[in-house]
């Protein structure tokens, strides 16, 4: 593997153990089983944006694990809106998508290290469509850095990403662990449109403690590093409760009354 070289991004911390890379790499594969619900606020960056939806500059989002979604922009106009707990599950349905034979996370069962984090990562549901921009996706859930389960014998080289460098820091008042990465021999992107780690950079990774998330991706060096926007997310708040008219664009409510 190319590992390009480059100053270290935290000089005074130590070169991460197998152990702190182990359980950096189960944060990355924990994020669908660490909340219920996130409500986020997200800043686009306009090369990945759709401003004739509304989706540009800074939105927020309420997020109820993998089944729906609300996102509003900054004037609090809802610019996007889904969900799939009342899809049809007629027989086209069913052959047309995964999502009828694979289950949501809330309903396997993972292995789990002795931190409560996942070590092993079964095929679940993906977001199916749920996101308004494909991106968000392998933001919400960084798997792609870590792999489903670890490399034979935990080698480094034989993970998705080289890790380089880490440390357990607070961003923006929050617990979370930084890394500065380089994606390997093995790295497949969740999105075949978008990389979390472009090729042949080092990049920084900030993953939130309690979800998993990214909060931050920046490209520090390499051939990608002008192309490859910075990421930028913060969480307003975790596991808050959401009644389903949060999603649906008619509420059961809004339906003619019809008399006989």
């Amino acid at each position: 593997m190319d590992v390009p070289s480059a100053p270290l991004y935290f000089p005074d911390s130590p070169m991460p153990d197998s152990t702190a890379r182990r359980k950096f790499r189960a944060l990355a594969r924990s994020a669908p089983w660490l909340s219920t619900s996130l409500n986020i606020e997200i800043d686009i960056p306009e090369e990945l944006g759709d401003p004739s939806r509304g989706l540009a500059g800074t939105v927020t989002a309420k997020l109820r694990q993998r089944e729906a979604i609300a996102v509003h922009n900054a004037a609090g106009d809802l610019v996007f809106q889904e969900e799939t707990f009342s899809a049809q599950r007629s027989r086209d349905y069913v052959a047309a998508t995964n999502s009828s034979w694979k289950l949501p996370s809330t309903l396997i069962t993972p292995v789990y290290t002795a931190d409560h984090l996942v070590l092993r990562r079964p095929e679940i549901a993906g977001f199916n469509g749920l996101m308004p921009l494909d991106y968000w996706a392998a933001v919400l859930d960084p798997v792609e850095i870590a792999g489903r389960e670890p490399a034979a014998l935990d080698l480094a080289f034989d993970h998705p990403t080289y890790i380089h460098e880490l440390r357990e820091i607070s961003h923006e008042g929050r617990s979370a662990v930084a890394a500065v990465l380089s994606a390997g021999h093995t790295y497949q992107p969740t999105l075949a449109n978008f990389v979390l780690v472009p090729a042949e950079t080092r990049t920084l990774l900030i993953l939130d403690q309690n979800t998993g998330v990214v909060l931050l991706r920046q490209v520090l060096t390499g051939s990608e590093a002008q192309a490859a926007p910075d990421l930028k997310l913060r969480i307003l708040a975790q596991d808050e409760y959401y009644i389903n008219s949060h999603f649906q664009k008619v509420h059961w409510l809004d339906q003619p009354v019809v008399r006989s």
